[in-house]
């Protein structure tokens, strides 16, 4: 895995994915694609008590979208004639996670 786009690490049930890097803190493919197999992994782990995920440059979570890859996704719902507004959600890392009076979930 390339620490530029993600790392993670696990310490008493609390696991912390660092999204990109001083060097790198943009969003595309490949890092939604490493996020979205951190989040598998630990959703797998009954040790994982709770996940935070944070940018990893100081004072960002996220710069922003990596451009050419928004475009891409725009050209390829454009060809298909799929429509943004009627695309629904077909499950995920999400529906895998414990619903108890100890788990929450804070975005800030």
């Amino acid at each position: 895995m390339n620490t530029d786009v993600l790392t993670t690490r696990l310490a008493d049930g609390i696991a912390v994915i660092t999204l990109g890097s001083a060097k790198r803190i943009y969003f595309d493919g490949e890092t939604g694609d490493a996020l979205t197999e951190a989040l598998d992994e630990f959703a797998g782990d009954p040790g994982v008590r709770v996940v935070i995920v944070t940018g990893g440059a100081l004072g960002y979570f996220n710069r922003h979208f990596n451009i050419p890859a928004r475009i891409q996704i725009a050209e390829s719902l454009r060809v298909s004639g799929r429509q943004c507004e009627n695309a629904t959600y077909n499950s995920g890392f999400f529906d895998k996670a414990r619903s108890t009076p100890a788990c929450r979930v804070r975005v800030c």
